[in-house]
């Protein structure tokens, strides 16, 4: 007996927009962005990505890393580490109660560059004052271009994420799950998807991420599996 999940994608953008009479939320407001150690990037070598915060020191972290794993391949990170698949997970928290918030660096991943083009890294998480106040984060992600010249296919993509920034996007850069299937292929704007698996599966693990680094995606109904299921990203 077989069992139908719909899988339906959505992605809500939220804009905040903080006037002069809300400065005070200012010390609860952080960014956090990438940056890497070279520019020139060619196969074979290896290449560190740097978390950093600016605007708000942070006790406690839970930051989440997708990096392109058809062009990278993740040779270490720091401790309290747990890599699936493209995603790094990284937990840190002070142990000095407050006296080791960080401000600037957070943590170096390396990675060995597998082939030329384009490798896009995604980054987000839920980060905390030394008095667990959650921050109030933007997130700025990261595009590597590796090798000295670009396909036709490769400019293309970044015309298109340049569009992808305008605020009224939604499309996604990525969806996959984790059981083969799914009807239609994969576009980034079609947002319904099928998939049918058997009785004896009740999880299915889902990766969206969006190209709009703005978009905020919550997954949800992907456990725990009754006859007809949904995912909702929120």
């Amino acid at each position: 007996m077989k069992k139908v999940i719909n899988v339906i994608v959505a992605v809500l953008l939220i804009f905040i927009t903080i006037t002069a009479s809300y400065t005070s939320i200012a010390t609860t407001t952080a960014t956090v962005n990438l940056s890497q150690n070279k520019d020139t990037i060619e196969i074979g070598e290896e290449i560190e990505i740097i978390i950093n915060i600016t605007g708000q020191k942070t006790a406690s972290y839970l930051a989440n890393l997708y990096y392109d794993d058809t062009k990278l391949e993740f040779v270490s990170g720091p401790e309290n580490i747990n890599v699936d698949k493209n995603n790094i997970k990284i937990l840190w928290y002070d142990e000095q109660g407050g006296n080791g918030a960080k401000l600037g660096e957070l943590a170096k991943v390396v990675f060995k560059v597998k082939d030329n083009g384009i490798a896009n890294l995604v980054i987000n998480g839920e980060f905390y004052t030394d008095k667990a106040q959650l921050i109030q984060t933007k997130f700025e992600n990261l595009q590597l271009q590796i090798g000295g010249e670009e396909t036709a296919l490769e400019i293309q993509a970044k015309e298109e994420k340049s569009d992808n920034n305008e605020a009224n996007n939604a499309n996604l850069e990525q969806f996959r799950v984790d059981i083969e299937g799914i009807t239609p292929e994969f576009k980034s704007d079609i947002y319904e998807y099928d998939l049918t698996v058997s009785n004896e599966i009740n999880n299915i693990e889902v990766l969206a991420i969006p190209k709009n680094p703005n978009a905020q995606i919550e997954v949800t109904g992907n456990t725990r599996l009754k006859t007809r299921a949904k995912f909702n990203k929120n």
